[in-house]
Order: structure tokens, then C-alpha cells, then sequence
């Protein structure tokens, strides 16, 4: 097989791995329990600041994230949930995620090892720097609001 054939295979692969990611993550949680609200005043870990204090550090530094989040209540919800979490809780609920999803989790390591997104590495690579400054911002504004 060529270079080239491999290639479109694998974006084929992916991109039916996406969709079967899309409708899994469509159908995730039909009539489950929603997650329970956090408290405004639960403290972040990693920061000196409150719940309330980060969301409005957030709506501020990135009002187009916040408003991505608060775009419904279960997108708001799960911020809320993570955001509480130390970075150990995080990998710890990523690690049970991959144990309850294995399919998913194998498509997407298999889209990650083979390099298959809708951005390029350069995009990707911008967006994460972007995030990672935007969470500094907050980090260092939040305990003015």
C-alpha cells in the first residue's frame, strides 16, 4: 500500500471514528442525572479564588469561551464539576472515562498516534498556547472579582 493510499485510509478511519465519537457524545448522558451544581463559593484549586471569582475572571479574559460554556446548562455544569477538581482528580476522572469508554478512548489515541484532526499541528499547537494563556489571566485576575 502507498504512502499516499495509507493516508487516505486513515482519514477515511478517522473520520468515521469521528462520527461515531459525535453520536456517541450525542447520546451520553440521555435522561441521566445532571451533575450536581457547584457552589459559587468553592475554592479552585491552583488559584486563590473562589468558583464565582474564576467564572468572572473568565467572561472578562475570554467572553468567547464563557460564553461556549454557558452555552447550556450541562456544558456549564461539567466546567463547574472540572474546574473544583485538583490535577490529579482530573487525570484520575480522565483514566476512569477511558475504563467506562474504550472504544472511544481508542479511536480518539488512534486519531492522536496517527495525527488525524481537523486543525493542523500549527493550529492546534496556537489554540493550546492560547488556552494556557487565557487560564494564566484568570489564574492571576480572579481574586479581583
Amino acid at each position: 500500500m502507498s504512502a499516499l493510499s495509507q493516508k487516505v485510509a486513515a482519514t477515511i478511519v478517522g473520520v468515521g471514528a469521528v462520527s461515531v465519537l459525535a453520536a456517541g457524545a450525542a447520546n451520553a448522558h440521555p435522561g441521566g442525572p445532571a451533575p450536581k451544581p457547584v457552589p459559587q463559593s468553592t475554592k479552585v484549586p491552583e488559584t486563590n479564588c473562589t468558583l464565582g471569582q474564576v467564572e468572572k475572571a473568565l467572561a472578562k479574559e475570554d467572553p468567547a469561551a464563557w460564553k461556549k460554556i454557558n452555552s447550556s446548562p450541562e456544558k456549564r455544569a461539567r466546567f463547574e464539576n472540572m474546574v473544583v477538581l485538583t490535577q490529579d482528580q482530573r487525570k484520575a476522572k480522565k483514566e476512569e472515562w477511558k475504563r467506562n469508554h474504550p472504544v472511544q478512548a481508542g479511536v480518539k489515541q488512534f486519531m492522536k498516534d496517527n495525527n488525524l484532526s481537523f486543525h493542523s499541528p500549527q493550529e492546534r499547537a496556537k489554540m493550546k498556547q492560547e488556552r494556557k494563556a487565557t487560564m494564566e489571566k484568570v489564574q492571576a485576575t480572579c481574586s479581583q472579582y
